[in-house]
């Protein structure tokens, strides 16, 4: 598994991967059950260049995980969705790590995630990383103080964040040329027809 930053070029990206999530996975990401049309403002407004869009992939070079930390003034709010498939993985977990190291880079004091009060995974997830969590009604908040971190600690990401940029590259170069030498002969010969007729 190969988890990267995503930048502000894979918007369409983040956009596909949520309008995939059944009504029941908008619910459990959003806190409520929310249509395309909505998905794809909330998507237009997000800010690559300000807060942190993580996402996880598999061999294939496939979104698997998606996580966003959004940078506030006194705290970063953290949010979370894995494919329903790839569950009980640990996916979110290592998002979350992810995620919270990269909010005390970014000099946040803590860190926290909303949630209904049935989204038993991320509770688990919650508690895992050490946040307290609170329930009100149909809702859960959760929270973390966080320490500031260190140079080696800035280091350390910055060479593993460029590690998995040029990783997943790789991947998705060896993805796409499986695809070419697997793709059917009758497939094949019409590409190559096409581009004769083109010469």
């Amino acid at each position: 598994m190969i988890i990267r930053p995503l930048t502000v070029f894979e918007r369409e990206t983040v956009r596909n991967f949520y309008f995939s999530l059944s009504a029941d996975d908008r619910r459990k990401r959003f806190c409520c059950t929310l249509s395309d049309e909505t998905i794809s403002r909330y998507v237009d407004r997000l800010n690559f260049a300000r807060d942190t869009v993580l996402a996880a992939f598999d061999e294939r070079a496939h979104i698997i995980g998606l996580a966003e930390l959004v940078h506030g003034p006194e705290r970063s709010e953290m949010a979370f969705s894995v494919r329903p498939d790839r569950r009980g993985q640990k996916i979110g977990t290592s998002l979350m790590e992810k995620l919270i190291s990269r909010a005390r880079l970014c000099g946040a004091r803590a860190v926290c995630v909303m949630f209904l009060s049935d989204n038993t995974p991320m509770r688990k997830m919650a508690l895992r990383a050490g946040m307290s969590v609170q329930t009100d009604g149909g809702e859960s908040y959760a929270a973390r103080g966080l320490s500031p971190a260190s140079a080696q600690e800035l280091t350390h990401w910055l060479f593993e964040e460029g590690f998995a940029h040029n990783a997943y590259f790789s991947l998705l170069g060896i993805a796409r040329w499986d695809a070419l030498l697997n793709r059917p002969l009758s497939a094949t010969r019409e590409r190559n027809r096409s581009l004769a007729h083109t010469v």
